[in-house]
Protein backbone atom coordinates (compact mmCIF):
# COMPACT_ATOMS: atom_id res chain seq x y z
CA UNK A 1 0.00 0.00 0.00
CA UNK A 2 1.38 3.24 -0.67
CA UNK A 3 1.77 5.62 2.59
CA UNK A 4 -0.97 8.58 2.90
CA UNK A 5 1.17 11.73 2.94
CA UNK A 6 -0.83 15.20 3.10
CA UNK A 7 1.82 17.56 1.84
CA UNK A 8 2.20 14.37 -1.18
CA UNK A 9 -1.13 12.96 -2.17
CA UNK A 10 -0.01 11.94 -5.75
CA UNK A 11 2.64 9.44 -7.20
CA UNK A 12 4.71 8.62 -9.64
CA UNK A 13 5.21 5.23 -10.11
CA UNK A 14 7.76 3.20 -11.25
CA UNK A 15 6.70 0.86 -14.80
CA UNK A 16 7.53 -1.93 -12.52
CA UNK A 17 4.68 -1.31 -10.29
CA UNK A 18 0.78 -1.59 -10.77
CA UNK A 19 -2.12 0.59 -9.27
CA UNK A 20 -5.19 -1.26 -7.95
CA UNK A 21 -8.35 0.48 -6.79
CA UNK A 22 -10.74 -1.54 -4.94
CA UNK A 23 -14.41 -1.21 -5.41
CA UNK A 24 -15.23 -0.02 -1.78
CA UNK A 25 -18.41 -1.28 -1.82
CA UNK A 26 -16.92 -4.94 -2.07
CA UNK A 27 -13.39 -4.66 -0.72
CA UNK A 28 -11.05 -2.00 1.18
CA UNK A 29 -7.53 -1.96 0.38
CA UNK A 30 -6.15 -2.74 3.40
CA UNK A 31 -7.79 -6.52 3.14
CA UNK A 32 -6.51 -6.79 -0.09
CA UNK A 33 -3.06 -5.51 0.96
CA UNK A 34 -2.85 -7.97 3.78
CA UNK A 35 -3.69 -11.11 1.31
CA UNK A 36 -1.40 -10.11 -1.07
CA UNK A 37 1.16 -10.43 1.82
CA UNK A 38 -0.51 -13.49 2.97
CA UNK A 39 0.85 -17.25 1.99
CA UNK A 40 -1.68 -17.85 -0.42
CA UNK A 41 -1.72 -14.27 -2.00
CA UNK A 42 2.05 -14.88 -2.15
CA UNK A 43 2.02 -18.42 -3.39
CA UNK A 44 -0.60 -17.18 -6.62
CA UNK A 45 1.83 -14.37 -7.43
CA UNK A 46 4.80 -16.45 -7.19
CA UNK A 47 3.21 -19.22 -9.23
CA UNK A 48 3.45 -16.43 -12.42
CA UNK A 49 6.40 -15.31 -12.17
CA UNK A 50 8.81 -15.93 -15.09
CA UNK A 51 11.57 -17.74 -14.62
CA UNK A 52 13.52 -16.38 -17.91
CA UNK A 53 16.04 -13.16 -17.37
CA UNK A 54 14.52 -10.85 -14.66
CA UNK A 55 12.09 -12.32 -12.65
CA UNK A 56 8.89 -11.11 -12.85
CA UNK A 57 5.28 -11.65 -13.09
CA UNK A 58 3.85 -12.80 -16.58
CA UNK A 59 0.78 -10.88 -17.23
CA UNK A 60 0.47 -8.99 -14.65
CA UNK A 61 -2.71 -7.71 -15.15
CA UNK A 62 -4.49 -10.86 -15.83
CA UNK A 63 -2.92 -12.85 -12.90
CA UNK A 64 -3.99 -10.04 -10.93
CA UNK A 65 -7.43 -10.16 -12.78
CA UNK A 66 -7.77 -13.42 -12.23
CA UNK A 67 -7.25 -13.45 -8.77
CA UNK A 68 -9.18 -15.71 -6.33
CA UNK A 69 -9.46 -14.52 -2.78
CA UNK A 70 -12.12 -14.93 0.30
CA UNK A 71 -14.02 -11.71 0.43
CA UNK A 72 -15.70 -11.63 3.74
CA UNK A 73 -18.37 -8.53 4.35
CA UNK A 74 -17.18 -5.15 4.57
CA UNK A 75 -16.97 -4.86 8.16
CA UNK A 76 -15.23 -8.46 8.84
CA UNK A 77 -12.82 -6.99 6.32
CA UNK A 78 -12.42 -3.74 8.22
CA UNK A 79 -11.87 -5.91 11.76
CA UNK A 80 -9.32 -7.90 10.08
CA UNK A 81 -7.32 -5.08 9.33
CA UNK A 82 -7.40 -3.65 11.90
CA UNK A 83 -6.14 -6.43 13.93
CA UNK A 84 -3.17 -6.96 11.51
CA UNK A 85 -2.88 -3.27 11.35
CA UNK A 86 -2.89 -2.96 15.02
CA UNK A 87 0.06 -5.38 15.12
CA UNK A 88 2.33 -3.74 11.97
CA UNK A 89 1.49 -0.54 14.05
CA UNK A 90 3.30 -1.95 17.33
CA UNK A 91 6.07 -3.24 15.25
CA UNK A 92 6.78 -0.31 13.56
CA UNK A 93 6.47 1.90 16.59
CA UNK A 94 9.10 -0.88 18.19
CA UNK A 95 11.63 -0.18 14.85
CA UNK A 96 11.27 4.05 15.55
CA UNK A 97 12.21 3.62 19.52
CA UNK A 98 14.67 1.32 18.61
CA UNK A 99 16.59 3.67 15.55
CA UNK A 100 15.81 6.20 18.20
CA UNK A 101 17.69 4.80 20.93
CA UNK A 102 20.81 3.57 18.65
CA UNK A 103 20.94 6.83 17.68
CA UNK A 104 21.35 8.69 20.87
CA UNK A 105 23.61 5.70 22.10
CA UNK A 106 25.74 6.09 19.34
CA UNK A 107 25.94 9.93 20.07
CA UNK A 108 26.88 9.61 23.41
CA UNK A 109 29.79 7.40 22.00
CA UNK A 110 30.81 9.98 20.08
CA UNK A 111 30.31 12.78 22.10
CA UNK A 112 32.56 11.14 25.23
CA UNK A 113 35.02 9.14 23.03
CA UNK A 114 35.83 11.27 19.70
CA UNK A 115 34.94 14.86 19.85
CA UNK A 116 35.47 14.87 24.21
CA UNK A 117 32.28 17.60 24.34
CA UNK A 118 32.43 17.31 28.34
CA UNK A 119 35.76 18.23 28.50
CA UNK A 120 35.22 21.09 25.86
CA UNK A 121 32.38 22.75 27.58
CA UNK A 122 34.20 22.30 31.03
CA UNK A 123 36.95 24.12 29.69
CA UNK A 124 34.46 26.91 28.43
CA UNK A 125 32.98 26.58 32.17
CA UNK A 126 29.79 25.38 30.76
CA UNK A 127 27.99 22.48 32.18
CA UNK A 128 28.30 19.58 29.70
CA UNK A 129 24.95 18.91 28.40
CA UNK A 130 22.55 16.77 29.32
CA UNK A 131 25.31 15.24 31.91
CA UNK A 132 24.86 16.20 35.47
CA UNK A 133 27.10 17.40 37.67
CA UNK A 134 28.66 13.83 39.45
CA UNK A 135 28.74 12.69 35.81
CA UNK A 136 30.71 15.79 34.79
CA UNK A 137 33.13 15.44 37.69
CA UNK A 138 34.45 12.24 35.83
CA UNK A 139 36.00 14.47 32.92
CA UNK A 140 39.24 16.95 32.87
CA UNK A 141 38.60 20.33 32.26
CA UNK A 142 41.92 20.47 29.84
CA UNK A 143 43.66 19.05 27.26
CA UNK A 144 47.03 17.16 26.67
CA UNK A 145 49.20 16.79 23.37
CA UNK A 146 49.82 13.27 22.08
CA UNK A 147 50.21 11.51 18.87
CA UNK A 148 46.84 11.55 17.34
CA UNK A 149 46.28 15.45 18.53
CA UNK A 150 44.55 16.66 21.35
CA UNK A 151 43.48 14.50 24.00
CA UNK A 152 41.78 14.82 27.65
CA UNK A 153 44.41 15.03 30.30
CA UNK A 154 45.32 12.26 32.33
CA UNK A 155 44.07 9.48 28.98
CA UNK A 156 46.42 8.28 26.77
CA UNK A 157 46.64 6.64 23.57
CA UNK A 158 47.25 3.15 22.69
CA UNK A 159 47.09 0.47 19.65
CA UNK A 160 43.09 -0.85 19.46
CA UNK A 161 44.50 -4.53 20.70
CA UNK A 162 45.99 -3.23 24.06
CA UNK A 163 42.22 -1.97 24.92
CA UNK A 164 40.40 -4.70 23.23
CA UNK A 165 40.65 -8.27 22.00
CA UNK A 166 40.98 -8.91 17.74
CA UNK A 167 39.06 -12.25 17.61
CA UNK A 168 39.94 -14.13 20.93
CA UNK A 169 39.86 -18.07 21.17
CA UNK A 170 36.63 -19.55 21.89
CA UNK A 171 35.74 -23.16 22.03
CA UNK A 172 33.18 -25.37 19.75
CA UNK A 173 33.21 -29.02 19.07
CA UNK A 174 32.90 -30.25 15.65
CA UNK A 175 29.60 -31.10 15.12
CA UNK A 176 28.03 -29.98 18.22
CA UNK A 177 24.87 -28.02 16.99
CA UNK A 178 24.91 -24.23 18.20
CA UNK A 179 23.48 -20.57 17.20
CA UNK A 180 24.45 -19.95 14.19
CA UNK A 181 24.31 -16.08 12.06
CA UNK A 182 24.97 -16.39 8.54
CA UNK A 183 26.00 -12.63 7.17
CA UNK A 184 22.29 -12.38 5.02
CA UNK A 185 20.67 -12.00 8.62
CA UNK A 186 24.02 -9.59 9.65
CA UNK A 187 21.78 -6.17 10.48
CA UNK A 188 23.30 -2.89 8.49
CA UNK A 189 21.50 -0.87 11.27
CA UNK A 190 20.88 -1.34 14.38
CA UNK A 191 23.08 -4.08 16.89
CA UNK A 192 20.70 -7.10 16.38
CA UNK A 193 20.05 -9.61 14.09
CA UNK A 194 16.65 -10.63 12.74
CA UNK A 195 17.08 -14.61 12.33
CA UNK A 196 19.80 -16.92 13.21
CA UNK A 197 19.46 -20.80 13.34
CA UNK A 198 21.07 -23.74 14.97
CA UNK A 199 23.55 -25.50 12.92
CA UNK A 200 26.16 -28.00 13.29
CA UNK A 201 29.57 -26.79 13.86
CA UNK A 202 32.00 -27.18 11.01
CA UNK A 203 34.29 -24.35 10.33
CA UNK A 204 33.55 -20.60 11.02
CA UNK A 205 34.40 -17.40 13.31
CA UNK A 206 32.80 -18.43 17.06
CA UNK A 207 31.54 -15.68 19.42
CA UNK A 208 29.76 -15.70 22.60
CA UNK A 209 27.62 -13.29 24.61
CA UNK A 210 28.71 -9.24 24.63
CA UNK A 211 31.02 -9.85 21.58
CA UNK A 212 31.07 -7.27 18.47
CA UNK A 213 31.02 -9.01 15.07
CA UNK A 214 32.31 -6.75 12.23
CA UNK A 215 32.02 -7.98 8.65
CA UNK A 216 35.46 -7.30 7.03
CA UNK A 217 34.69 -8.36 3.70
CA UNK A 218 33.33 -6.26 0.54
CA UNK A 219 30.72 -4.90 0.30
CA UNK A 220 29.49 -6.02 3.53
CA UNK A 221 31.40 -4.24 5.27
CA UNK A 222 31.34 -1.04 2.97
CA UNK A 223 27.25 -1.62 3.55
CA UNK A 224 27.59 -1.55 7.44
CA UNK A 225 27.05 -5.10 8.80
CA UNK A 226 27.47 -5.49 12.41
CA UNK A 227 25.99 -6.84 15.59
CA UNK A 228 26.74 -6.84 19.04
CA UNK A 229 25.59 -10.47 20.19
CA UNK A 230 22.76 -10.46 22.97
CA UNK A 231 20.67 -13.01 21.87
CA UNK A 232 22.77 -16.39 22.81
CA UNK A 233 21.48 -18.50 26.02
CA UNK A 234 23.52 -17.90 29.22
CA UNK A 235 26.83 -20.11 28.93
CA UNK A 236 26.46 -20.89 24.62
CA UNK A 237 29.19 -20.05 21.89
CA UNK A 238 27.81 -19.42 18.43
CA UNK A 239 29.56 -19.52 15.47
CA UNK A 240 28.83 -17.83 11.84
CA UNK A 241 31.19 -16.52 8.56
CA UNK A 242 34.82 -16.79 8.53
CA UNK A 243 34.02 -13.03 7.12
CA UNK A 244 33.56 -11.87 10.92
CA UNK A 245 36.03 -10.17 13.03
CA UNK A 246 35.33 -10.06 16.70
CA UNK A 247 35.87 -7.55 18.94
CA UNK A 248 35.92 -7.72 22.72
CA UNK A 249 37.13 -4.46 24.94
CA UNK A 250 39.35 -5.00 27.93
CA UNK A 251 37.33 -4.30 31.33
CA UNK A 252 36.82 -1.71 32.73
CA UNK A 253 35.28 -0.50 29.41
CA UNK A 254 31.77 -2.40 28.89
CA UNK A 255 31.26 -4.93 26.04
CA UNK A 256 28.90 -2.60 24.38
CA UNK A 257 32.09 0.03 23.94
CA UNK A 258 33.49 -2.61 21.36
CA UNK A 259 30.28 -2.41 19.25
CA UNK A 260 29.64 1.62 19.15
CA UNK A 261 33.65 2.06 18.16
CA UNK A 262 32.70 -0.74 15.36
CA UNK A 263 29.66 1.46 14.02
CA UNK A 264 32.33 4.62 14.36
CA UNK A 265 33.00 6.44 11.28
CA UNK A 266 36.84 6.52 12.20
CA UNK A 267 37.13 3.21 12.55
CA UNK A 268 35.15 1.91 9.40
CA UNK A 269 36.83 4.62 7.27
CA UNK A 270 40.33 2.98 8.91
CA UNK A 271 39.15 -1.02 7.79
CA UNK A 272 38.00 0.06 4.49
CA UNK A 273 41.04 2.11 3.77
CA UNK A 274 43.31 -0.95 4.49
CA UNK A 275 41.45 -3.94 3.07
CA UNK A 276 43.55 -6.03 0.31
CA UNK A 277 43.12 -8.60 -1.90
CA UNK A 278 41.83 -8.66 -5.23
CA UNK A 279 38.71 -6.51 -6.38
CA UNK A 280 35.64 -7.69 -5.23
CA UNK A 281 37.29 -9.66 -2.72
CA UNK A 282 38.58 -7.38 -0.70
CA UNK A 283 38.87 -7.97 3.00
CA UNK A 284 40.13 -6.49 6.32
CA UNK A 285 43.43 -7.80 7.45
CA UNK A 286 43.38 -7.91 11.03
CA UNK A 287 47.15 -6.30 11.69
CA UNK A 288 45.93 -3.51 10.52
CA UNK A 289 43.88 -2.53 13.82
CA UNK A 290 48.12 -2.08 15.08
CA UNK A 291 48.27 1.15 13.70
CA UNK A 292 44.56 2.11 14.72
CA UNK A 293 45.10 4.75 18.31
CA UNK A 294 42.42 4.58 20.64
CA UNK A 295 41.71 6.98 23.28
CA UNK A 296 41.96 5.53 26.79
CA UNK A 297 39.38 6.98 29.40
CA UNK A 298 39.67 6.70 32.83
CA UNK A 299 38.32 4.10 34.44
CA UNK A 300 35.58 6.03 36.35
CA UNK A 301 34.37 7.08 32.79
CA UNK A 302 34.35 3.58 31.39
CA UNK A 303 32.53 2.27 33.92
CA UNK A 304 29.85 4.88 34.39
CA UNK A 305 29.63 4.31 30.01
CA UNK A 306 28.38 1.08 31.15
CA UNK A 307 26.43 2.32 33.61
CA UNK A 308 24.42 4.91 30.84
CA UNK A 309 24.58 2.75 27.59
CA UNK A 310 23.15 -0.82 29.10
CA UNK A 311 19.79 0.25 29.58
CA UNK A 312 19.39 1.65 26.44
CA UNK A 313 20.63 -1.56 24.66
CA UNK A 314 18.85 -3.79 27.11
CA UNK A 315 14.94 -1.93 26.28
CA UNK A 316 16.57 -2.66 22.50
CA UNK A 317 17.02 -5.85 22.80
CA UNK A 318 13.68 -6.01 24.82
CA UNK A 319 11.37 -3.99 21.78
CA UNK A 320 13.50 -6.34 19.11
CA UNK A 321 11.96 -9.79 20.93
CA UNK A 322 9.04 -8.55 21.02
CA UNK A 323 8.61 -7.17 17.49
CA UNK A 324 9.57 -11.52 16.54
CA UNK A 325 6.92 -12.49 18.85
CA UNK A 326 4.69 -9.77 17.06
CA UNK A 327 5.72 -11.01 13.73
CA UNK A 328 4.91 -14.39 14.57
CA UNK A 329 1.52 -13.45 16.07
CA UNK A 330 0.65 -11.70 12.93
CA UNK A 331 1.69 -14.50 10.93
CA UNK A 332 -0.15 -16.82 12.73
CA UNK A 333 -3.31 -15.19 12.90
CA UNK A 334 -2.95 -13.50 8.88
CA UNK A 335 -4.23 -17.31 7.47
CA UNK A 336 -6.77 -18.20 10.10
CA UNK A 337 -8.46 -14.41 9.29
CA UNK A 338 -8.38 -14.67 5.83
CA UNK A 339 -9.82 -18.20 5.77
CA UNK A 340 -12.29 -17.33 8.40
CA UNK A 341 -10.84 -19.73 10.40
CA UNK A 342 -10.77 -17.02 13.47
CA UNK A 343 -14.36 -14.91 13.36
CA UNK A 344 -13.08 -11.06 13.51
CA UNK A 345 -16.00 -9.07 15.03
CA UNK A 346 -15.80 -4.95 14.25
CA UNK A 347 -17.79 -2.52 16.33
CA UNK A 348 -17.51 0.50 16.12
CA UNK A 349 -18.57 3.92 18.12
CA UNK A 350 -17.94 7.19 18.80
CA UNK A 351 -14.93 6.71 21.00
CA UNK A 352 -13.17 3.62 20.45
CA UNK A 353 -12.88 0.55 17.62
CA UNK A 354 -13.29 -2.68 19.57
CA UNK A 355 -12.35 -5.50 18.11
CA UNK A 356 -13.10 -9.29 19.04
CA UNK A 357 -11.63 -12.48 18.58
CA UNK A 358 -13.88 -15.70 18.30
CA UNK A 359 -12.90 -19.15 17.15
Amino acid sequence: MMPKNRKYPRYIMGNSMLRVRCDPTKLIPEYLYYWLCSREGQHYLFSRVSQVGVPQIQRPLTTLREASLPVPPLDEQKAIAHILGTLDDKIELNQQINHTLEAIARALFKSWFIDFDPVRAKMDGRQPAGMDAETAALFPDEFEDSAIGKIPNGWKIVPLPELIEVNPRRSLTQGKLAPYLDMQNMPTQGHRPNDWIYREFSSGTKFIQGDTLLARITPCLENGKTAFVDFLPEGEVGWGSTEYIILRPKPPLPVEFGYFLARSQELRTHAIQNMTGSSGRQRVPVNCFLSFLLTVPSNTVAREFGDVIQPIMRTIKANSEQIISLNAIRDTLLPKLLLGEIEAVYRLNEKSLNINLSV
